[in-house]
């Protein structure tokens, strides 16, 4: 089976625009957790709201000094699911901008479902009023402020 020469293209490009932020990532310190793509669930309802079309998935793990890793980054549009496996005591996770406080299980994975909005640039992530990391929101280029 071969793939339409348009759809090839597109896989090209995207790998391309990955790669480069990628390595502009690794050129400026620590990469960012971009997460893994991931589809869309269907909408519950017609009222539902509109569904990004592209959807990542990161995972992370509490730590004494906050998350790991602790940088992700995400497209703005995009919609972003942040898996966080608990380490025995309840937490409550804000990303500034993104996601209110919000409560993190003492045991087994929450998950947290946010869509990337706003202006490109970093954000803070607490984990019970305490920095535990960074979220990037980048704009459609993958260009951050």
């Amino acid at each position: 089976m071969t793939i339409p020469r348009r759809r090839q293209k597109n896989v090209i490009a995207r790998g391309a625009v990955l790669a480069i932020v990628t390595l502009s990532l690794v050129a400026c310190g620590e990469a960012a957790n971009t997460g893994t793509e991931i589809t869309p669930p269907a909408p519950l309802s017609p009222t539902a709201g509109e569904i990004p079309e592209e959807t990542f998935q990161a995972m992370a793990t509490i730590t004494d000094e906050g998350l790991d890793p602790s940088n992700f980054t995400g497209q703005i549009g995009s919609a972003f699911q942040l898996v966080i496996a608990g380490d025995g005591t309840e937490h409550m996770l804000v990303i500034q901008e993104l996601v209110e406080e919000t409560a993190v299980a003492a045991s087994g994975e929450t998950t947290i479902d946010f869509t990337v909005e706003g202006d490109p640039g970093p954000l803070e992530i607490t984990l019970d009023g305490e920095p535990a990391g960074t979220f990037e929101r980048q704009s459609a280029s993958g260009m951050t402020e």
